[in-house]
């Protein structure tokens, strides 16, 4: 097996990490989104909450996607290690430009919905601490 194809698979179980870390992030921007669900829908806040919602949906379904091509990445690398199928690089450099294409965008995308659904916490949690304050 060519050294490329091996960097290929190296990679691939890089970025196969990544998306289970993804996984684990959106369960907890779910939850973080669940804890402050009521004041969120209140009008200051609604319209971000729910951009940050969809943006976060979407993101889920391009993670699922990316997850079944980097686990059908990995298998043809095995598969061509293991000398089961003849090794194609042309294809396999093809599926690579994808996914690169794809993580990259993907983990900048996660980045921007975290710090949109953070700074909107953050803002919903400063204007309830100026409530309290006040009623002290």
């Amino acid at each position: 097996m060519s050294s490329r194809s091996l960097q290929y698979y190296v990679t691939a179980r890089q970025w196969s990490s990544d998306v289970e870390f993804f996984k684990i992030e959106t369960a907890f921007l779910h939850r973080l989104m669940d804890d402050h669900f009521v004041p969120l829908c209140d009008k200051t806040y609604f319209e971000k909450f729910k951009t940050a919602g969809k943006e976060l949906l979407k993101l889920e379904k391009e993670s699922l996607s990316a997850d079944n091509l980097l686990n059908h990445q990995l298998k043809m690398v095995e598969l061509m290690a293991e000398g089961i199928v003849p090794e194609d690089a042309e294809d396999l450099a093809a599926n690579q430009v994808q996914l690169e294409s794809l993580m990259t965008r993907l983990i900048l995308d996660y980045r921007d919905v975290k710090k949109q659904l953070f700074a909107l916490v953050e803002s919903l949690i400063r204007e309830n601490s100026k409530t309290i304050d006040l009623n002290a």
